[in-house]
């Protein structure tokens, strides 16, 4: 009896302690490099260390480099990705050749990588149709809306803003979560 109380109170303590250490709704975790620009040329043309999911692929659309994709470039970029992904040539991608594409990328990005996204029927294979839907809609997202030409220099990634560690909004957000924060610490290593 006394076991299965001791078993309960813990799992009531992991339970409670897994609702505080949840990330806040509003809060968007991003992956340590996600967006990250490869290539210190494409860093330089696009004037960013990191840009939105998929805008690297868009950046290499952009063949006469100057600063705006078209919709010529993107029409004519669509098929040369996707016969560069289609490592042999059946006219069909696998998981494996897109991961293998996305990440010959110039950034580092898992949105293209995702099999699902390219596969909505979820047959297995991605054939130029699919690739196509996939990319102009994202396109779409990132086009001007008056010329529909996307700019370069709407691709970049937001800068995330980070508290200082060690500053009240830190303690605060530590403290509602239950943790000490750097000031806590002090005062109790002062006692």
């Amino acid at each position: 009896m006394i076991r299965s109380l001791s078993i309960l109170g813990l799992i009531a303590l992991g339970t409670s302690l897994s609702v505080h250490a949840q990330v806040d709704e509003d809060e968007i975790l991003r992956l340590p490099g996600q967006g990250e620009v490869r290539s210190p040329q494409l860093r330089e043309r696009a004037k960013a260390d990191r840009l939105k999911p998929g805008a690297g692929l868009f950046l290499t659309f952009d063949s006469n480099e100057d600063g705006r994709i078209s919709q010529f470039e993107i029409d004519a970029g669509i098929p040369l990705a996707f016969r560069i992904a289609d490592r042999n040539e059946d006219g069909f991608l696998t998981a494996l050749e897109q991961q293998d594409w996305a990440s010959s990328l110039p950034t580092r990005d898992d949105s293209l990588a995702n099999p699902f996204r390219f596969d909505p029927n979820l047959d297995r294979r991605v054939d130029l149709d699919e690739f196509t839907t996939v990319i102009v809609n994202l396109g779409t997202d990132y086009a001007d809306e008056t010329t529909g030409d996307i700019l370069v220099a709407d691709l970049k990634a937001p800068r995330l803003e980070r508290p200082q560690r060690g500053g009240p909004e830190s303690d605060a957000a530590q403290r509602q979560r239950g943790e000490r924060g750097p000031s806590q610490r002090r005062q109790s290593s002062a006692n």
